[in-house]
């Protein structure tokens, strides 16, 4: 009988493809890390402001002002139900907590498209009566979700209504 000899070479752990994959990754991986790194520390300018500070108590102030000057007008939307490529007239109206007029300097209808920023828009409100009601006519070209902001400039301050309306299809 002959005794066969197995001959079995050990490879050794680094020539291995699969330790030779795994460490090219992990170098890749850090590589990019760096670069990265390294890009953001000479290209960004960063966001921090000397004042930051004061700033930021100049935006709290500027907030709580508005709030407290939105407290002292009564206002409403006005509109029938809207559709979709048909003229709509949006009225807004403003008093004070007994009723009486805003002495309104500007006033302004923004329309935002909460899923499609590009068909945003805005346009002057025309007085429609005496009773401090103003009125834009405004068409929908998209169906869907749209929020309605009056911006109104009353003794030089500037007071932001909001609210979300909806554009249906074609009517039956």
């Amino acid at each position: 009988m002959s005794q066969e000899k197995t001959t079995t070479e050990k490879k050794q752990w680094y020539k291995s493809p699969w330790v030779i994959g795994w460490l090219l990754l992990l170098a890749t991986v850090l590589g990019v890390n760096i670069f990265m790194i390294i890009q953001s520390i000479t290209k960004f300018p960063g966001l921090v402001v000397d004042d930051f500070y004061q700033r930021g108590q100049n935006y709290e102030k500027n907030i709580h002002k508005k709030l407290k000057n939105n407290e002292h007008w009564k206002t409403q939307f006005k509109y029938s139900k809207i559709y979709l490529n048909r003229p709509a007239t949006i009225q807004f109206s403003i008093t004070d907590q007994q009723g009486n007029k805003a002495r309104v300097e500007h006033i302004k209808l923004y329309l935002y498209r909460p899923s499609n920023a590009k068909k945003d828009f805005s346009m002057p409100m025309s007085a429609a009566d005496k009773d401090n009601t103003y009125q834009a006519s405004v068409t929908f070209d998209r169906k869907g979700k749209w929020d309605i902001l009056a911006s109104v400039v009353i003794d030089g301050t500037e007071v932001n209504y909001g609210e979300s309306i909806y554009v249906d299809q074609k009517s039956q």
